[in-house]
């Protein structure tokens, strides 16, 4: 199987509602396609991952390109995780982003481990502010109390 990693930079073609669907498959939250172009569209930053011709990875993230970057979105299609996949992208990823800054990430609880290995360090002082619906599904996922 051969990996490839193309950036927002490539101008891949992108069936959003696949894209969708791949997210969602990895675990994150269901995602309207239409508002998931948008803001992989508003992102500075964006990786799509095929093996054989076929998307099974992707991340998008924010900078202000001098003090930190945040990252979100980060999946490997269940599928293909295990294969090492997961890590090429984390560290194209932090490649590109780790000199302008400090990279943040929401993790999924099972997969802290994974980031830890890539030496990310939990936060003790983070906060959110939200619209209800937005704080009930952090609530949801155990990302807040």
């Amino acid at each position: 199987m051969c990996f490839m990693l193309k950036t927002k930079d490539d101008h891949p073609p992108v069936d959003w509602q696949a894209l969708a669907e791949l997210i969602e498959r990895g675990g994150l939250s269901a995602r309207d396609h239409i508002i998931l172009q948008k803001a992989y569209q508003n992102s500075q930053f964006a990786w799509f991952g095929y093996v054989d011709g076929k998307l099974m990875a992707t991340a998008h993230a924010i900078s202000d390109l001098t003090y930190s970057s945040y990252l979100s979105d980060v999946v490997v299609d269940p599928h293909y995780q295990g294969r090492g996949y997961g890590r090429q992208l984390m560290q194209t990823i932090l490649d590109t982003l780790a000199p302008l800054g400090k990279v943040v990430i929401y993790s999924m609880p099972d997969k802290i481990e994974f980031y830890q290995n890539l030496q990310f360090h939990r936060l003790n002082s983070a906060m959110v502010y939200g619209p209800d619906n937005i704080i009930a599904r952090l609530r949801q996922g155990n990302f807040i109390d």
